[in-house]
């Protein structure tokens, strides 16, 4: 129910309620001040009429006092008559009239079925014995019919009362209340899906009114801050996207002093058998194969060194489903020679094949090998680096939220130094690093963070000083 509907109903009901109550104590106020006062009437009455049928009984006797009594009880409504009293087994109010008082009256309500009456009994004074009283009675079907029209009249009235008020409180709740309302909920909606502008104006002067002056203003100060948000992520998505590419040159640089030697041998190759088919010494036939392996010796080159170029050229993020151990066998094929010089044997392990993961290959791949080249510079005698690729189901840490889910897990061992326990929450920030002066930047693990997080998963650790530490990457799972 709606905000009008409801005040208006309430409204009506407290109306009611205090109409209904002021209709209730009016209708008892009334019949308590008409039955006193029909009370009094005929004590008053029956005492005028007790002083004159005492006079008649003094003058004329007791059978024309009580002939008297008869007449005037035929005369109207009122039931005026001798009352005798019995001389045995007198009932309880027979007792109360005998021990009545001349010029006292008695008032009780007797009921008779099918009639209620009220009745007035009041006693002579006189030198006779007293053998009865006289009595005046008068049914409640009067006062009967003044309380029916009494709360006939009241109930028209508070329903009268209560469908006025409800007719203005209707009006005044939608002119008041309910259009401002709706526009300022409507206004609400429009701020929630990001559009600020047609500020609302209220034509009258209340909280409502300030409410939308305020609103307004919040609209002007939400869409400064959004252009401002908008500027920032721009600079930011573009500082990241330099931070990202700066880091793969410096990897790229790294990669380059192990392909000197990787290069090294095919070229080796190729001028040995160059110099012997410039010699003339070859026969035609061992010429061709001399040419052959040149061509091969060529190729890899052009391989390895087409890899390197697309390393380092900076790309668009291109999300879609891919094999996640096809991309660790590449990382491992492009970083081997690296490995080699250093006296580091990487090895790929397959525990769940077939594990996918919608993700942008290129970036994966910088994780994989920031991982990788930090893993082998931790390893300063040399040693191994195992990839493993499985499929688990994992409960996010408390900074990322969600609940537990697939996910597919790249984990990077290494055999190195590990992590001090004070350096454990600082290693993904930008710039941090242990290393000697020179020897690193400290962006690696830092861009390898962001690129996981964007891609909605995130990089667990363990380690242990002296044994070596443990990357895990965690990717959400993803169906090809």
């Amino acid at each position: 129910m709606k905000l009008v509907p409801k005040l208006t109903l309430m409204f009506i009901l407290s109306t009611s309620a205090v109409l209904g109550v002021n209709g209730y104590l009016r209708v008892r106020r009334e019949v308590g001040l008409f039955e006193s006062d029909r009370v009094r009437n005929h004590e008053l009455m029956i005492r005028g009429i007790a002083h004159a049928a005492q006079e008649v009984w003094r003058t004329d006797g007791a059978a024309r006092a009580i002939k008297m009594l008869d007449e005037l009880g035929s005369a109207g409504k009122l039931q005026i008559r001798w009352y005798r009293l019995p001389g045995a087994k007198a009932s309880e109010l027979d007792q109360q009239i005998l021990r009545l008082q001349p010029g006292r009256a008695l008032t009780v309500t007797r009921s008779r079925a099918p009639v209620r009456e009220r009745c007035t009994y009041a006693t002579l004074a006189t030198a006779e014995p007293v053998t009865g009283a006289i009595s005046l009675c008068e049914s409640f079907d009067a006062q009967d019919a003044y309380v029916r029209k009494t709360v006939t009249d009241t109930v028209i009235t508070t329903l009268t009362l209560a469908a006025i008020c409800a007719l203005l409180s209707g009006i005044l709740g939608v002119w008041l209340v309910g259009k401002p309302v709706s526009a300022l909920s409507g206004k609400a909606r429009r701020i929630g899906a990001g559009d600020f502008s047609d500020p609302l104006r209220l034509p009258h002067n209340d909280e409502l009114s300030a409410l939308a002056e305020d609103m307004n203003a919040m609209c002007e100060q939400l869409a400064s801050a959004a252009a401002r948000v908008e500027e920032e992520t721009a600079r930011r998505v573009a500082a990241v996207e330099q931070l990202r590419h700066a880091d793969r040159l410096t990897t790229v640089g790294k990669l380059a002093s192990g392909l000197a030697h990787e290069l090294g041998t095919p070229l080796n190759v190729i001028e040995a058998r160059a110099d012997m088919i410039a010699s003339g010494d070859t026969s035609a036939e061992e010429s061709k194969d001399f040419a052959r392996v040149i061509r091969a010796a060529s190729e890899r080159m052009t391989r390895l060194i087409r890899s390197l170029l697309d390393f380092a050229r900076p790309r668009i993020a291109h999300a879609a489903a891919h094999d996640i151990d096809g991309l660790v066998q590449k990382t491992v094929d492009m970083l081997s020679p690296l490995a080699t010089r250093k006296h580091v044997t990487l090895t790929a392990v397959r525990r769940s094949p077939g594990a996918t993961a919608v993700v942008d290959a290129d970036q994966v791949e910088q994780v994989l090998t920031n991982l990788v080249v930090n893993g082998i510079q931790a390893m300063e005698g040399g040693g191994q680096i195992e990839l493993e690729v499985a499929k688990v189901v994992a409960q996010p840490p408390v900074d990322h939220g969600g609940a537990r889910a697939e996910y597919v897990r790249i984990s990077v061992s290494d055999q190195g130094t590990g992590i001090a326990k004070e350096h454990l929450p600082h290693v993904f920030e930008p710039f941090f690093t242990t290393k000697d002066v020179g020897s690193g930047t400290g962006l690696g693990l830092a861009v390898a963070y962001g690129i996981v997080r964007d891609h909605g998963g995130w990089i667990a650790i363990e380690t242990e000083l002296g044994r070596g530490s443990v990357f895990q990457v965690f990717l959400p799972k993803g169906e090809p």
